[in-house]
């Protein structure tokens, strides 16, 4: 009887070793199989698409294409997975993704929850608290002047909270001062419901802003120590564009309160948003104190030249921002329509949250001082032409541009602080950056509108002071120096904990 003859075996050069085929990420399955086919198949393609630099397109073209059948015979199949990995560490190669990845870092996103929490309460305070002593004493001028007793006491206490955190742990600070806020905002509902007097709704003000927990401080702080150096500069660009959307979305969600609501129900929800981003940020493992207390200079982070020069160069971005709101608000007024300044404040601030986004997912190159010079003369130059255009399409389409210039330096700028603050100094250089933040917010404003005034309604000359303050914030920009390398906690893990797969 004829026997059937017995397949030949495939040449022993044809087969390739188990351990050819396990590149990281990929199965270690036989090559006899299907799915590493369509793996390699997904992977050449990735390593196409993912091409962002000249030398990842020699590496596209230089790629072999998977010749295999469905036998799963594919020779190329370890250099496509060694040209993945080349390209997945090209600098430069970054997207979108970014952010998913500092997301993904445990405590990461915590930090982020509690960071939206508790700065959308500022927004929401500032114009509840308006309304309500308006409410109360039908008075604008008193509760601006309530407003102002607010702001002053927490310009002026946030630095001490921010060297608490420093000499001590930041738990203990943050929670001693939540338990005194929340009483302080029992005491100010109380004076708004009984309808005292202005006195006593100044006092009670300024108590609440003197009790205010260093939340913001605190966050900014706590980057450095959770994430790595490489997406340190993501890690900031997210605070920004935090800042921008909290900044813009408080204001409406207190407009909606109002619609079926009292303005005491606006102050307190966001005395609950305070409650609520703090008690989060406690359960954050945050950094222990550092530094030696014989050690400690009495100026704390102003002793050091750098930290002076950026918390400079803040004070006159901030400047340029209250000329800027005020000459909106002028521009929108001489067009006849004076409820188009918000909006035109909304596009500023998308421009900012596009391009922090945008910025925070690419690699850090240069140095940071020409960075900061040419992104603070861009602006200048940009409000210069802002103040000859008085159609309000085209101001938006400026402002737009204006807003886009202004998040890659904002992110630039906290990432260069984070890193010129010596480590036990660290938390109070982020409050001494609210406080002069404050300050120059109240001079640019007023300033921009004693120019108002005396220009008759018009927005020219307060464009173009806040043009000159950010032209000097472009002659004091070439002062920064690059900090030293620093590592963070973050950057002890282990080497092969993001390497998990090929791209």
């Amino acid at each position: 009887m004829p026997t059937t003859p017995r397949p030949q075996s495939r040449p022993a050069t044809r087969r390739a070793r188990p351990d050819a085929w396990a590149a990281p990420g990929m199965s270690r399955r036989p090559p006899s199989s299907s799915p590493p086919m369509r793996r390699v198949t997904s992977t050449a393609y990735a390593c196409r698409w993912t091409a962002v630099s000249r030398r990842a397109a020699e590496l596209r073209s230089a790629m072999p294409r998977c010749a295999g059948n469905r036998t799963g015979s594919c020779e190329a199949v370890v250099p496509c997975a060694n040209m993945a990995r080349r390209v997945r560490q090209l600098p430069g190669r970054r997207d979108m993704r970014a952010y998913l990845t500092l997301l993904s870092r445990p405590q990461v996103a915590r930090l982020a929850i509690s960071a939206v929490a508790s700065r959308i309460a500022a927004p929401m305070l500032s114009l509840s608290l308006l309304l309500a002593v308006n409410s109360s004493l039908g008075s604008y001028g008193s509760a601006a002047g309530v407003l102002s007793g607010y702001a002053a006491a927490l310009a002026v206490a946030v630095p001490v909270a921010g060297r608490l955190v420093d000499r001590l742990r930041p738990r203990r600070v943050l929670a001693c001062y939540l338990v005194a806020n929340m009483a302080a905002y029992t005491v100010l509902l109380w004076a708004l419901t009984q309808h005292a007097s202005v006195g006593v709704l100044i006092a009670s003000a300024a108590v609440l802003g003197a009790t205010t927990p260093p939340a913001g401080p605190v966050v900014r702080s706590s980057w450095p120590v959770l994430v790595s150096g490489e997406q340190l500069k993501t890690a900031f660009a997210l605070d920004a564009v935090l800042n921008e959307v909290m900044f813009v979305t408080g204001p409406l969600i207190v407009s909606g309160l109002m619609a079926f609501a009292s303005p005491n129900a606006a102050v307190v929800c966001a005395a609950c948003g305070t409650t609520a981003g703090v008690l989060l940020l406690l359960t954050v493992s945050l950094p222990p104190p550092t530094g030696e207390r014989a050690e400690r200079h009495f100026l704390g982070p102003l002793s050091h030249g750098q930290v002076r020069v950026l918390l400079g160069i803040v004070v006159c971005d901030t400047v340029a921002y209250g000329g800027m709101v005020v000459a909106i608000a002028a521009l929108a007024g001489g067009d006849g329509s004076g409820g188009s300044s918000g909006v035109l404040l909304s596009v500023l601030s998308l421009g900012g949250v596009i391009s922090a986004l945008i910025y925070g997912a690419r690699e850090r190159k240069g140095r940071p001082g020409p960075q900061l010079a040419m992104y603070h003369a861009a602006s200048a130059a940009l409000l210069l032409i802002s103040a000859q255009v008085s159609h309000l399409v085209w101001a938006g389409l400026v402002l737009l541009v204006v807003g886009m210039v202004g998040g890659p330096r904002d992110t630039l700028h906290q990432v260069v602080l984070g890193e010129a603050a010596p480590e036990g100094y660290r938390t109070e250089a982020f409050a001494w950056m609210s406080t002069f933040m404050w300050g120059g917010y109240a001079l640019g404003s007023s300033l921009s509108g004693q120019l108002v005034s005396a220009d008759d309604g018009s927005h020219t000359w307060a464009f173009a002071a806040a043009a000159a303050a950010a032209a000097l914030a472009a002659v004091v920009s070439l002062l920064v120096r690059p900090a030293p390398a620093t590592t963070g906690a973050a950057d002890q893990a282990p080497a092969g904990e993001d390497q998990r797969e090929i791209l």
